[in-house]
């Protein structure tokens, strides 16, 4: 008889918290000389960043460019097309500095990468808590009023490796009775489930865009998204999910010095401390970035419980 992810997460608690252990343990081995090591060449913080919109690059810029004036070293963007090369980069040590979102840095360090979350970003400039919400939307109008009504339908992810956009998602179906145990892949290695059909959008607002348009009967989309979506109209909110903010997080293998000037700079950054330093906020920037709290590793214990139970997410493999 096939257990829910609720019942699977009482006995994943313990499991992650003994998991936490030996990552702790370990992840300073490979920086355990005097020099420790950088992703590029000393001096350089190599930063990168899921590129989940067009200009990514530049709107991370004034961030860089805060972290070089905080510690004196150059700071160079790592160019990642997609989640899942952000992952492989920071596994691989190509990163010194990631910011991403919190499915992302668990998968990243069961994966192999030594990178240890200091601060989490805030979504909006009216609040102090960095979580969010996962929202599950539907088309206006729709007769589906609840997620239990989502057993036969199509639903709108936005990645295999979205913490809101799938694993949540997957929470939330999983709470309301479905099956969220995956059944194989299709033919391009994404999860397929035997209570619903799965399309992986790609984006949130390509979720949301999805759904109001009746491609998909239900869908899931961060909040930043799928809220405004509703208040023009295009869809229905019939659910919702907290989320852990996305971390921030430095290299463990990075010098000692060097890793506690990037972590003070980061957990420093604010929006007014940033302009205060003289860098130029450029308007893509402005509009995603609101600062950020200091936060650690068990700020994510329930992204890494859902993690350890929920299978289609692949992120419990090593």
């Amino acid at each position: 008889m096939r257990h829910s992810v609720r019942t699977r997460l009482a006995v994943a608690a313990t499991a992650a918290t003994l998991l936490a252990l030996p990552l702790a343990a370990c992840s300073g081995s490979s920086a355990s000389s005097e020099s420790g090591h950088w992703a590029k060449s000393e001096g350089t913080i190599v930063f990168g960043a899921v590129p989940d919109q067009a200009g990514s690059d530049s709107n991370s810029k004034p961030l860089e460019e805060y972290i070089e004036k905080k510690t004196g070293y150059k700071v160079e963007y790592y160019p990642t097309s997609d989640y899942t090369s952000l992952i492989a980069a920071a596994s691989a040590g190509k990163v010194d500095v990631m910011t991403s979102g919190g499915l992302q840095y668990v998968q990243a360090t069961n994966k192999g990468a030594k990178m240890a979350p200091v601060a989490a970003t805030l979504t909006s400039p009216d609040v102090d808590d960095p979580g969010y919400y996962s929202e599950a939307i539907v088309p206006k109008g729709s007769d589906i009023k609840d997620l239990s009504d989502a057993k036969g339908k199509t639903v709108c992810f936005v990645d295999p490796n979205s913490t809101s956009g799938f694993l949540f998602g997957l929470y939330q179906l999983d709470k309301a009775g479905l099956d969220v145990d995956p059944t194989g892949e299709d033919a391009n290695g994404n999860p397929e489930f035997k209570d619903f059909t799965a399309h992986f959008a790609g984006a949130h607002d390509k979720s949301a865009q999805a759904v109001a348009a009746d491609q998909c009967d239900v869908g899931f989309a961060e909040d930043t998204i799928a809220e405004p979506a509703a208040k023009k109209g295009d869809i229905s909110v019939i659910g919702k999910e907290y989320v852990p903010g996305g971390p921030l997080s430095v290299s463990e293998q990075l010098p000692e010095e060097a890793r506690t000037k990037v972590t003070e700079a980061l957990q420093s950054a604010t929006v007014e401390n940033i302009k205060a330093s003289g860098v130029t906020i450029t308007p893509g920037f402005e509009e995603g970035y609101f600062g950020a709290t200091k936060e650690d590793e068990s700020y994510y214990s329930t992204i890494r419980d859902l993690c350890s139970t929920i299978s289609a997410a692949k992120c419990a493999d090593k």
